[in-house]
Parts: structure tokens; sequence; C-alpha cells
């Protein structure tokens, strides 16, 4: 029988209300995320996706071929709706900006429901200090590409 990632989805629920940390990855791993124009328009579009009641965000941190976000699923939404409209939109735009075609993310994503706010602050944190373990910045402050809604504390 070959693997399929997609079979990791059969009867898994999304549901309302729920955070959740979500990874995607850029296809191929390709390092396309980290500039400001890339930057601003996955920022932008979180925004968006919040202003629609899609989403919450709480933290989105922008790698180099990675995008790390924990997120609030709207009333009515699910994890595969919501991450479509994201894909679909982002990848239009950036490609545009970036003067290229083709695939921009991978089809799959990792995704974690958080179960308790102990979990939810280790999840912000280890969105937060990423930069750092990959050697960008002695600081996580000093990493460009990184929102959250908390104040952080190093």
């Amino acid at each position: 029988m070959k693997y399929r990632n997609h079979n990791l989805r059969k009867g898994r629920a999304s549901t309302p209300g729920t955070y959740y940390h979500i990874i995607i990855n850029t296809h191929q791993r390709l390092p396309l995320l980290a500039n400001n124009k890339v930057a601003s328009i996955i920022f932008e579009t979180f925004d968006w996706l919040e202003t629609k009641d899609r989403i919450q965000w709480i933290c989105i941190m922008i790698m180099s071929d990675h995008v790390h976000s924990i997120i609030e699923l709207g009333i009515g939404q699910t994890l595969p709706k919501v991450l479509h409209s994201l894909k679909l939109f982002t990848a239009r735009e950036i490609n545009k900006s970036l003067s290229r075609r083709g695939k921009f993310w991978q089809a799959e994503y990792r995704d974690w429901a958080v179960r308790d706010e102990v979990a939810l602050n280790k999840m912000i944190y280890y969105c937060y200090a990423n930069p750092v373990r990959k050697g960008l910045v002695k600081a996580a402050r000093d990493y460009p590409y990184w929102r959250c809604k908390y104040e952080m504390e190093w």
C-alpha cells in the first residue's frame, strides 16, 4: 500500500472556536517567503480572513520556506476550507509579485489542536523562538517577519 498524506485527514474534525497551530510549507521547500513584499501578502491575507470572521489569528511566523500560525477557527469554518483560501490567494499574489509561475505551496499541511492555555503559550513561544533555533537572529524580537497579538517576554 502506498502512503498518502491525505489519508491522515480522513475522519479528522475541524472544530470552530478551537485554536490550531498550523504549518504550511512552500513547494519543494523553496526559500521564497522571508522578504518584505511576500511577508506583507501573507500578513494581509491573515488579516482579511480575520475580517471575514473565518479565523482569529494569534501569531504568525514567516520563515524562508514555511509559515507557522496559531489561529482560532471561526464559526462554520473548517481547516481545509480556510487553508485552501489562504494558499490559493497567497500563491497567486506571491507568484505575481515574484514574477514566477507554478506550484507555490505544498498540498499538505500540519496542524495541532491546542488543548489548553498552557499548550497555547508553549506553541506561541515555539513559533517565536524558531528564528533563533535556526540561527537567523540572536534574539527573537529582532526577527522582522513575526506578528503576535500578545507581547512576548523572553
